[in-house]
């Protein structure tokens, strides 16, 4: 006659001290990496911004237009407080980033900001949202287009983002391309400043953006000053 054998307590002990080890060893290794995923994003958004660049030659579509080289494709980074569409509380800011172009606007002046539906970019994987967190002035009914993963401090936890190298003189942390995917400063500032000839911004050295998590974490995306090249590490 044949017997099942079950499990003695001792050996139910041993099983649970034994799962217990490999939890401890393996949660840990499943903390989010936020820096490094928000990073990971944002190097196909940066990629796809000199993708746009690359393909709408702002000099060729803007015969009319002396500055035209003040509409160049680029990214822009910023850690602000967006009353529009509930995006923030009031008086808190959080670090999100958009996709766009200048072009002229009040006053017939280029302002150096994502100011209309025209100069935003299209989420190519959300055909119904923007590449953008969100701008000032956006209208209500766009409130359903803003694309929530580019609010990287709410989506992925980061705190700080920087940028280091020929990309970080001055204030304002954004990245532009001209039609051969080459890097450049900023190119559009309010009020008509900014890049004063063509290619007189181009970078002269590489430019790392730095991010930082709520968890110390940190993560780099670098683009190489010739060729546009972006890669993290």
């Amino acid at each position: 006659m044949n017997r099942n054998k079950g499990f003695t307590v001792i050996e139910l002990i041993f099983v649970i001290i034994a799962v217990g080890i490999l939890a401890a060893m393996i949660i840990p290794r499943l903390e989010i990496n936020g820096a490094r995923e928000a990073a990971t994003q944002m190097l196909t958004h940066i990629k796809y911004a000199q993708h746009l660049a690359m393909q709408d030659d702002k000099f060729v579509h803007s015969e009319n237009e002396k500055f035209w080289f003040k509409m160049r494709w680029g990214i822009a980074i910023n850690d602000t407080s967006l009353q529009e569409c509930s995006v923030d509380e009031p008086g808190v800011k959080s670090w999100k980033y958009s996709i766009f172009y200048d072009k002229r606007g009040s006053g017939n002046k280029f302002s150096g900001n994502l100011n209309s539906k025209e100069e935003v970019a299209i989420d190519t994987q959300k055909s119904n949202k923007f590449l953008s967190a969100g701008w000032r002035g956006i209208p209500q009914s766009y409130c359903n287009k803003i694309n929530t993963d580019l609010n990287i401090e709410k989506k992925y936890g980061i705190k700080s983002v920087k940028f280091v190298g020929s990309c970080g003189k001055g204030k304002m942390q954004t990245i532009n391309f001209d039609e051969l995917g080459r890097p450049m400063r900023v190119v559009s500032v309010t009020n008509n400043k900014g890049a004063k000839r063509p290619y007189s911004r181009l970078l002269k050295g590489n430019c790392k953006i730095v991010l930082t998590d709520k968890n110390n974490n940190v993560a780099s995306i670098n683009i190489e000053k010739r060729s546009g090249y972006a890669y993290i590490n």
